[in-house]
C-alpha cells in the first residue's frame, strides 16, 4: 500500500528513524537487494524490529507478513513521507567558516536536498564563490526565501537572533542554526539546533550505558558461580 494522509503528532523520535531507514534501503538497493526484512532493516539500522514495524505503521501498510518489505517501493514511500520527492531547497545565512565547510562538503549524500544560495553581510564576501554559488547580500535574502526553504543559520556568535529575524522577514518558516545561543523564533516557524556537544554527550552516556551492562552482567555471572 502507499501512503495516505499524513499523520498528526508523530513521535519526533520516528521521524528521526524514517531518515535511518531511507539511508539504509538506499544502501540495499546499492547492494542488489530487492526485499528486506523488518529484522534486517532494524539490525542494519542499529534498532528494533518492533521499533521498525511501529514507525511505519504509522502511515499505512507497506509490506506482507512472511515476505518482507520490498526495498525500492519502501524507499518511495519513506521518501514521500519525508518530502524528499520534491525537497525543499536549502540556503545559508553566513559564509564564515561554518558557512564555508557547509557549502563546500555538498549534500550528496542527503538524497535530494541541494544548496542554492549562500548570504552575508559582510561586503568583503559578497560576490566571492563557494563550491559554484556566488555568496548575495542580504538585501536579496527575501527573493530566496518562502515557506518551502529550509535556512541554515551559521553568524557568528551573538548574531543568531538577527539573522533568525531576517529569515522570517524573508518568509522562511524552517530553520536549522549551527549557533547555539538561545533564539526566540516568531510562531509559525520551525527552528532546530544542530550541536556537537549533544552528540558528543550522547554518545558519552552510550559508552557509560555499555560499562554499566558489563558490570550488571559481570556482577550475575559472579553470583551465579558462588552459589
Amino acid at each position: 500500500m502507499g501512503v495516505g494522509m499524513l499523520p498528526v503528532n508523530v513521535p519526533e523520535k520516528t521521524v528521526r528513524r524514517l531518515s535511518q531507514y531511507a539511508r539504509c534501503l538506499r544502501q540495499a538497493s546499492l547492494r542488489g537487494e530487492s526485499t528486506v526484512t523488518s529484522r534486517e532493516l532494524a539490525r542494519n539500522c542499529g534498532v528494533s524490529s518492533s521499533s521498525v514495524r511501529n514507525d511505519l505503521s504509522y502511515y499505512g501498510e507497506f509490506g506482507k507478513q512472511g515476505s518482507g518489505y520490498s526495498v525500492s517501493g519502501l524507499l518511495a514511500n519513506i521518501k514521500t513521507i519525508l518530502g524528499k520527492i520534491n525537497p525543499p531547497g536549502v540556503i545559508v545565512l553566513g559564509a564564515g567558516h561554518i558557512g564555508t565547510a557547509l557549502v563546500e562538503s555538498g549534500l550528496s549524500d542527503a538524497d535530494g536536498y541541494e544548496y542554492q544560495a549562500i548570504f552575508d553581510s559582510n561586503p568583503a564576501r559578497v560576490g566571492i564563490s563557494i563550491a559554484g554559488i556566488k555568496v548575495q547580500p542580504l538585501s536579496e535574502l527575501s527573493a530566496a526565501c518562502d515557506e518551502n526553504t529550509i535556512a541554515v543559520i551559521a553568524v557568528s556568535p551573538g548574531k543568531g537572533q538577527e539573522a533568525l529575524e531576517a529569515l522570517a522577514e524573508g518568509g522562511c518558516q524552517a530553520v536549522i542554526s549551527f549557533n547555539l545561543e538561545p533564539l526566540n523564533p516568531p510562531e509559525g516557524l520551525s527552528l532546530r539546533y544542530m550541536g556537537v556537544s549533544t552528540e558528543l554527550d550522547l554518545l558519552s552516556h552510550s559508552i557509560r550505558s555499555k560499562k554499566a551492562r558489563r558490570s550488571h552482567h559481570d556482577r550475575m555471572e559472579l553470583s551465579q558461580l558462588t552459589q
